[in-house]
């Protein structure tokens, strides 16, 4: 795949072009770059593209969020800018600060975010504390 991981060049860009043709021919078109049907890729002007160029050119795609690349790649359901990934961050701490201010007990949902959440595989659900859960598990052991 095109990027720091894996090879570049143009083995790397037929990997990407055969497990994400979609994005890779959406961000090829914001980089103003034309897919031809017999895999030449092709400026506004319709000069060939160096396929060394062209690698650069998607490592820095793969490296941004923002990119349906990236979010691609990530397994994201879509892609997110780091503003936005920082605005949801603060969406999320402001409501926790208005919860505990107002002193809600209600448990909040979290601004949603593209990528799976981790904390879907638990096995259970506490309101206790670290602290008071290990007191419990002490006392049960016996």
């Amino acid at each position: 795949m095109v990027g720091a991981r894996g090879p570049g060049g143009i083995q790397g860009l037929r990997e990407v072009a055969e497990s994400h043709p979609d994005e890779l021919v959406w961000e090829l078109h914001q980089l103003g770059l034309d897919l031809r049907d017999d895999g030449s890729i092709r400026d506004a002007r319709g000069k060939a593209v160096d396929h060394v160029k062209v690698d650069r050119l998607l490592r820095v795609a793969t490296r941004d969020p923002a990119s349906h690349l990236f979010a691609a790649r990530a397994g994201w359901d879509y892609p997110l800018s780091r503003e936005g990934i920082q605005q949801a961050d603060l969406f999320d701490a402001l409501n926790q600060l208005i919860k505990i201010t107002a002193g809600s007990k209600q448990r909040l949902k979290p601004y949603p975010r593209p990528w799976k959440d981790t904390n879907s595989n638990r096995w259970g659900k506490t309101s206790l504390s670290p602290a008071e859960a290990r007191e419990v598990l002490r006392k049960n052991r016996g």
